[in-house]
């Protein structure tokens, strides 16, 4: 047979180690890949190839890598050019998120020239400028500037990951000590107290000697704060650690942290008690743990509000002010909280409660097409009176109809998210919404269930368009 015809055979199941190694070159993993890949690319998928072909391979990569980088430098280069604009105002109409943030902190900072040499370092040096959080964040640290312990020059990521970036230039710029990771939420968030905290932190100092705490902490009340996992909101993290050094653990301290008093640390010593309930409990429903907690807040210091003509109410106490936690079992604690709930299944006898809109606009969107059976029109719409809570909570069997007086005091504003779809209108979603710090605080399915990821979806298409931010606690179902 002559020489030049001749042509090995990949044998059945032997793949040979030079194409393994060229895979590995074009950054792939599996010969599955790599067959892809050679679709992808109009390329033969067989495993027997030519020098010239594994070249030719080679310098495709390469290519496709090249335009990466000249595109990368491109954006960045934009981007560059419209901070520069944005400071000097001859960019006035920024039409996506992030321009919008950095001119507003261009507006709200003192230090805008300062701003400026930030903004344009850490544009060519991290990943901080693709999410708006970020740019609020460093915006708060140049608020910082002249508490700054090393120059940011001195600073490099040692990640891709703009979230551990931020973490990184936070403590390089104002920590000698470890600061816990759930504490970039005061630069996230702009909460100058909580920023405050986190400077005491890591000048080495205890946080029970910072100034503002809301609520007193034992020693091993603060060593466990500080251990608090980083998603957790620095009040959350006051109750982990409570919790923990009381006895408690993960489970209870995240189902806490979805109730009102990881919002409010009022009658902090009632609310320990309540705490350490849970602690000697540990056999309770984790569910039953937020209803007991809104059951407790009603009675012990919601006020009532009764009609005795139409138009006119009455300012009365709450039920039972000296409610206390002495002595109180399980057992007959969750058949008063079951009563408290069927009594708001019914029609409160002073008449109907009812307030305006807040200032957030309702949401429709549509996903799907009629052509293709598959269209869904969802909406969320604000419920106004005592009447729709109650119809609410009935409907999704949970106990929203307790936010009745919050609502019509303005404290908060609750919505209902509903899908209409081929088979009728169904309830999705019950959203708890602060109407002080335009944040979605609490969201809940039928019986308390968490709400998917789709749901998620819609809820953060409808937060964006209202600036509303969605609380970094709040979890979907798995």
């Amino acid at each position: 047979m002559n020489r030049r015809n001749k042509k090995s055979k990949v044998k059945m199941g032997e793949i040979p180690p030079e194409l393994l190694r060229h895979v590995s070159r074009l950054g792939l993993v599996s010969i599955k890949e790599y067959k892809i890949w050679c679709k992808h690319h109009n390329l033969g998928t067989g495993l027997n190839k030519s020098r010239n072909q594994l070249q030719n391979e080679i310098d495709i990569i390469n290519r496709s890598k090249a335009t990466e980088r000249l595109s990368s430098s491109k954006k960045d280069q934009n981007l560059r050019n419209i901070i520069q604009q944005l400071y000097s105002k001859k960019f006035s109409n920024p039409n996506n998120e992030i321009s919008k943030e950095i001119t507003k902190a261009f507006k709200d900072c003192n230090k805008p020239k300062i701003l400026l040499e930030v903004f344009l370092n850490l544009e060519s040096t991290s990943k901080l400028f693709r999410d708006a959080s970020h740019i609020r964040g460093i915006t708060e640290l140049v608020m910082h500037y002249y508490s700054w312990i090393r120059s940011l020059q001195d600073w490099k990521p040692k990640t891709h990951n703009a979230d551990r970036q931020f973490s990184s230039l936070a403590r390089h710029l104002l920590a000698t000590y470890e600061v816990p990771g759930f504490m970039d939420s005061a630069w996230l968030e702009g909460n100058r107290k909580q920023q405050r905290w986190f400077k005491h932190i890591g000048m080495g100092k205890n946080i029970r000697n910072a100034d503002g705490l809301p609520i007193s902490l034992t020693k091993k009340m603060a060593h466990f704060f500080s251990t608090a996992p980083n998603d957790y909101t620095v009040e959350a993290a006051f109750r982990w650690g409570q919790v923990h050094a009381l006895g408690g653990d993960r489970r209870l301290a995240d189902v806490l942290r979805e109730t009102r008093i990881v919002r409010s640390f009022e009658y902090d010593d009632f609310w320990l008690s309540v705490v350490r309930f849970f602690v000697r409990n540990p056999m309770l429903d984790p569910s039953l743990v937020g209803p007991v907690v809104d059951y407790i807040w009603n009675q012990k210091y919601e006020n009532r509000r009764v009609f005795d003509e139409r138009g006119v109410a009455e300012e009365r106490g709450p039920e039972q002010p000296n409610f206390s936690m002495k002595g109180r079992n399980p057992e007959s604690l969750l058949r008063q909280v079951e009563r408290w709930h069927r009594q708001l299944g019914k029609e409160a006898k002073g008449g109907n409660l009812q307030w305006p809109h807040s200032n957030f606009n309702e949401f429709e969107f549509k996903e799907g097409t009629k052509k293709t059976g598959n269209m869904k029109f969802w909406t969320i719409r604000e419920l106004l009176s005592s009447k729709e809570l109650i119809g609410e909570g009935r409907a999704m069997r949970h106990c929203v109809a307790s936010y009745a007086q919050s609502c019509s005091h303005g404290g908060c504003s609750i919505w209902t998210m509903e899908v209409e779809d081929k088979s009728g209108q169904n309830k999705m979603l019950t959203i708890d919404v602060s109407q002080s710090n335009k944040i979605i605080r609490q969201v809940r399915g039928r019986n308390n269930r968490l709400p998917t990821v789709q749901e998620m979806g819609i809820l953060q298409r409808w937060a964006t368009k209202e600036g509303l931010r969605i609380a970094s606690y709040l979890r979907t179902e798995n």
